[in-house]
């Protein structure tokens, strides 16, 4: 018990170390206006099942203080009047796609992104960005001033995520968490380093290095295209840059347990490099959540090394809660438990790929799960 205990308490040290190292790189992007030689931008939002959300998400994006833009929504053969909502709206800067059937040996949202990218016209910037969305109308602005100072070729940023029920707030700022430990952003944007993420929720590029990289005809099978297509960028020599935007793009990602169970085992295995990397993340889950649960039966040392543990692993969560999650920092507490709960979700999302099923979203599934 006591080498488990010294163990998670090595690993969330590490943890805690990484995260106020990098504190700094979590940088705010900045206010800006558009510059007087703003390239045209495409905007290129997929949506499948998203009659509910995509008239907030458009009006937002149609509100941008931007010179030229053009939206294009590409609805994903969805069964809830998606395509009549948006096209309701009758701006001439957006254009709503019905989306063609889904070819063999494709993902339904990549499939979406590319035929978005078809009608792009002359723009020279991309913006990808995902149907539960609101922009702030100085979002795109501001992030391409952002951009322009760190001469990016692909600039991301972390969002606000809105958790409003209880199972958002027990679970999202914890996964989340995790995420943004496991690729910092001072790695990300350090070009010496092969690290790489995106968020497919803000997601600007420029033209050229999308189409030099193959754009998302290259990870067509790709679960996680946000960061296959990030790989792919800073492999080739590119700039990625990922900041903090919350001020100016906000996400309600999933409303009830159940979507936030198959969203996450959508893309927990590919997230982590495979369902077996995934499996072997199992147990490593469960050792740094072991002090939570071991502490009220131990005594002596071995009952401080839990404490320890714990103390240094609730410090490394309300530390990104502050920065990144407006949710209360009491929900910290809830770090065992929503380990508990994830760990089957990787489990889950592991075993589906291995007995070749893949993960079910939206009525597909995803046979090839990579």
């Amino acid at each position: 018990m006591a080498i488990l205990l010294l163990v998670a308490l090595a690993i969330w040290s590490v943890l805690l170390a990484s995260t106020l190292l990098d504190l700094p790189h979590l940088r705010d992007v900045l206010p800006a206006r558009p510059p007087p030689d703003a390239p045209e931008v495409a905007i290129i939002v997929p949506a499948r099942d998203e009659a509910h959300q995509i008239a907030a998400c458009l009006r937002s994006l149609l509100s941008q203080d931007w010179p030229r833009f053009k939206v294009i929504c590409v609805d994903d053969r969805s069964t809830d009047g998606t395509f009549e909502v948006a096209s309701a709206m009758g701006d001439p800067r957006l254009e709503v796609v019905r989306g063609e059937e889904l070819p063999a040996g494709w993902l339904g949202k990549n499939h979406a992104n590319a035929q978005g990218v078809l009608r792009a016209g002359a723009a020279s910037w991309l913006l990808f960005t995902d149907a539960d969305t609101v922009h702030a109308p100085a979002a795109l602005a501001s992030a391409f001033g952002s951009a322009q100072r760190a001469g990016a070729d692909l600039f991301t940023i972390f969002t606000d995520v809105r958790a409003e029920s209880f199972w958002e707030r027990l679970l999202l700022p914890h996964v989340l968490s995790a995420v943004v430990a496991m690729f910092p952003a001072r790695m990300v944007n350090d070009p010496r380093s092969p690290l790489a993420i995106a968020n497919g929720q803000y997601l600007l590029i420029k033209r050229a290095v999308y189409d030099a990289a193959g754009g998302h005809a290259a990870i067509r099978d790709r679960v996680a295209d946000d960061l296959e297509l990030a790989r792919l960028v800073k492999a080739a020599g590119r700039r990625l840059r990922v900041e903090n935007g919350r001020k100016f793009v906000s996400v309600r990602m999933y409303m009830s347990l159940r979507d936030l169970w198959w969203g996450f085992v959508k893309n927990a295995s590919a997230g982590v490099g495979g369902p077996l990397l995934a499996l072997a993340a199992v147990p490593f889950l469960m050792v740094t959540v072991l002090p939570f649960f071991a502490w009220p039966f131990l005594r002596g040392p071995t009952l401080l090394l839990a404490l320890a543990a714990c103390a240094v692993a609730l410090g490394q969560r309300l530390f990104l809660f502050a920065r990144l999650f407006p949710v209360n920092p009491a929900w910290a507490l809830s770090l065992p438990i929503a380990a508990v709960v994830f760990t089957g979700i990787v489990l889950h999302s592991a075993v589906r790929q291995l007995t070749g099923r893949g993960p079910i979203w939206k009525g597909r599934e995803y046979p090839y799960g990579r």
